[in-house]
């Protein structure tokens, strides 16, 4: 099962979701839809006989029907190989199904009080990095933990999560109590998230060892303009100014592009400075398709974007200006001093961006030029760049790229240097763990969805691994004891993966799909996404 590979919190390290809703916890009631036998219950009931109804179906607006708590008719084991030896009968799980009457399922976790935890994140007094988007991806307390548990280079307060949300959660007037976000079953374990650990308490889901399934996958889908992510850090100057441009909705101005320059020097014959209109006329514009992934992105989180990008080929200035044979790394900045690094073998497909998708960058892309570098992650990815600086091997030690979320280094008297490899560059190096390394997500799909039994559905997500490229995307839907492969041959780094899993259920049950990728090295993703469905005869 995943939940040993993940990252143990005590108790005050854990619930819901990481700078949660201040705003959205006042509202904190079980969203749960009753069958109309409740109103014909006794005033009082016999205190020795659970009463309770059966797993809430909701329907949202789209007309999507999730039910989170799994039905028990049929199937009364468990994921994790739990078996039932005393069968209940249809009628006692009508009356007292053992989910709803006694782990009280529909009444716990964060979806039975935040619907949509991106809308509640958006929703709160402090602002909050927005994780609404245009794919469908749930987001899940897993990010949320992710996030706000280790980040170094990023995060002030590591391991903030539960002491975060504890407190958020203290002064609530709602019945909100431990056991509302926690199981605190497994003593190995300690106290759990319920989200987490739910898929091996519930009784009702059905393990299956042997996947039949269809596979495929490409590189096709383009992110549309409307559907663009931005990571605001609001540090620098110019983090400021698209922001205030972008809530604005100001127009882009010719002038400013007209009279941006960018300057190519450091280990070069010919250092130069032109404008980009002059770029433009001495190298012309290319076409390239690439993936800009946040690094501080959960496994399966939404701040990526997959485009078509139109720029100024930085080959081209490189091989004019004349590349020291020793050169090695890319300095990028951006004029108001920001600055990241990167491999230099990238810039072979490097741009410097003008478009997005055929239109003129907003603000919040970057306007008037964005570095596009296909195959790295997004701190290189330098917005209003303005400076290349070419660097020497002995120059590039004293700097690292961002190729991924470095995970913890557990362990007394660990430092800086036990995060990233000293003397050698880039620091990030391949004997690194990472968070996020590869990453996959699920489209279009929420956890508990209803769908048909017997009609073929497809799962479709993304892959994506910055500099190494996704050689197999594995699902289990036996809680990860056995793995499905299916290969992803002929694919870039550059672009991210979309696969398409399609899976016809047989029994009127639920089940839990865990999907997980792999890279061309062998690195494994560090935590499948996994996420329940119940399929139906009628929906």
């Amino acid at each position: 099962m995943r939940r040993a590979k993940r990252m143990t919190l005590a108790l005050g390290t854990v619930c819901l979701v990481g700078a949660l809703a201040a705003l959205g916890v006042a509202g904190c009631a079980p969203q749960t839809t009753q069958p109309a036998e409740k109103d014909a219950a006794p005033a009082k009931a016999d205190a020795t006989v659970p009463t309770t109804f059966l797993p809430a179906v909701i329907e949202l607006e789209d007309g999507t029907k999730v039910q989170r708590t799994p039905d028990e008719t049929v199937e009364q084991n468990t994921l994790d190989g739990g078996y039932s030896y005393f069968l209940q009968s249809e009628e006692t799980i009508a009356e007292a199904p053992y989910n709803t009457t006694f782990l009280h399922a529909n009444e716990r976790g964060c979806n039975s009080c935040h619907e949509d935890l991106a809308s509640t994140l958006n929703n709160m007094q402090w602002s909050h990095v927005d994780l609404s988007n245009g794919y469908g991806i749930q987001v899940t307390v897993q990010m949320c933990k992710d996030c706000h548990t280790f980040g170094y280079g990023y995060m002030a307060n590591q391991h903030s999560f539960g002491s975060l949300i504890h407190g958020i959660h203290q002064d609530t007037a709602q019945d909100i109590d431990c056991w509302s976000c926690h199981v605190g079953t497994d003593p190995a374990e300690g106290m759990q998230l319920w989200d987490e650990a739910k898929f091996t308490q519930l009784r009702g889901i059905r393990a299956v060892s042997d996947i039949d399934a269809q596979f495929s996958y490409d590189q096709d889908k383009i992110t549309p303009n409307d559907a663009l992510f931005d990571f605001d850090w609001l540090y620098y100057d110019n983090d400021f100014m698209r922001h205030e441009k972008t809530a604005e909705n100001a127009e882009t101005d010719q002038e400013t592009f007209d009279t941006w320059t960018v300057t190519l020097s450091g280990a070069v014959q010919n250092e130069s400075t032109r404008t980009l209109p002059e770029l433009v006329d001495a190298f012309g514009t290319e076409n390239v398709t690439a993936t800009l992934h946040c690094t501080l992105d959960s496994i399966g989180g939404p701040l990526i974007q997959n485009c078509e990008y139109t720029g100024i080929p930085l080959k081209k200035m490189l091989d004019e200006a004349g590349v020291a044979s020793d050169a090695a790394a890319l300095q990028i900045l951006s004029s108001d001093g920001f600055v990241e690094v990167m491999d230099i073998k990238k810039a072979e497909t490097t741009l410097i961006g003008l478009q997005v998708n055929g239109e003129t960058l907003p603000w919040d892309q970057g306007y008037p030029a964005v570095l596009v570098a296909p195959g790295a992650a997004a701190p290189a990815w330098v917005k209003e760049v303005s400076d290349i600086v070419v660097l020497t091997e002995e120059e590039a030690k004293a700097y690292q790229e961002w190729n991924g979320w470095p995970k913890e280094n557990v362990g007394a008297g660990n430092s800086y240097l036990d995060y990233y490899a000293p003397g050698s560059w880039p620091f990030v190096t391949d004997s690194t763990q990472f968070v996020n390394k590869p990453s996959t997500a699920i489209f279009d799909f929420q956890n508990g969805q209803i769908i048909k039994v017997g009609e073929p559905y497809e799962f479709i997500g993304y892959a994506t691994a910055y500099d190494e490229t996704i050689a197999a995307l594995e699902f289990s839907m036996d809680g990860g004891i056995s793995w499905k492969r299916f290969d992803t041959p002929n694919v870039t780094n550059a672009k991210w993966v979309i696969w398409h899993f399609t899976y016809t259920p047989q029994e009127e049950t639920a089940y839990v799909l865990s999907v997980r990728a792999i890279t061309d090295t062998g690195r494994v993703s560090d935590e499948p996404m996994e996420v329940m469905f119940n399929a139906k005869s009628a929906i």
